[in-house]
């Protein structure tokens, strides 16, 4: 495999992140502020199980930290530029399911046509 490719696939792996809408709740959840465990499923409505399966993937990607303090444990985002990231999708996501039909339409061309696809 060469170089490019390696990294390529890295980057599908870093992205592969934000496919599951569970995580972008954990993330946006943590987005400002560490939390322990407890309120991290309080504000994503996940169950426990489930956020401590979430969280142990982003902790062993990098993307956020934790540490214990007594019985808690507590996490944070670390990687700025994922914050960074998801918040600007997310916003960008959000903006085009608030236009209408022809705002999308045209929205749309418009991208394919800075991409230098053809309309």
């Amino acid at each position: 495999m060469d170089e490019l490719s390696k990294v390529f696939e890295s980057v599908a792996d870093y992205f592969g992140l934000l496919a599951e809408p569970a995580r972008l709740r954990i993330l946006h959840a943590l987005c400002e502020v560490e939390l322990p465990v407890s309120e991290i499923v309080d504000k994503s409505g996940l169950t426990q199980a489930n956020t401590s399966r979430h969280l142990n993937m982003l902790y062993r990607a990098g993307i956020v930290d934790r540490r214990r303090e007594g019985s808690q444990v507590f996490y944070r985002i670390v990687d700025p530029n994922f914050k960074d990231m998801c918040r600007t999708v997310c916003v960008t996501i959000a903006a085009r399911a608030d236009m209408n039909q022809p705002q999308r339409a045209s929205f749309e061309r418009l991208e394919k046509e800075l991409n230098g696809k053809a309309v």
